[in-house]
């Protein structure tokens, strides 16, 4: 499995660092408009938002080439937690497209989601 690439400072993100943690649920709605609720897995998911500032092109460059490795969204990939340092396996991106920004030369900057997955 790939491994999400790390920058030259060996940061993950910068902050602010977001995490949000959700547990996934299910809803199924019945003829007559009611619905139940319940929680479809057990395990709460992990989401991080990746925020990268004065990057070089080559760094902005691994990343924009890891990106269109995992074809964007679709396949999975290890990554590294930037709270605990441990390796999170089944992440994925989660937008189809990954926006980058160039505010001078070498000089840019990349944000992002990844999330995790139940595998």
């Amino acid at each position: 499995m790939a491994t999400f690439p790390i920058v030259s400072s060996k940061a993950v993100t910068q902050y602010p660092a977001p995490l949000a943690r959700v547990k996934a649920g299910r809803i199924v709605r019945f003829i007559d408009g009611s619905d139940q609720r319940f929680v479809a897995l057990g395990k709460t998911l992990r989401s991080w938002q990746v925020n990268l500032s004065l990057l070089n092109e080559q760094e902005l460059g691994r990343i924009e080439a890891f990106f269109e490795a995992q074809d964007g969204e679709y396949s999975l990939f290890d990554f590294p937690d930037p709270f605990t340092g441990t390796t999170v396996p089944n992440c994925r991106f989660s937008a189809p497209t990954l926006v980058t920004g160039y505010q001078a030369t070498d000089v840019g900057a990349a944000s992002f989601w990844v999330i995790e997955t139940n595998g």
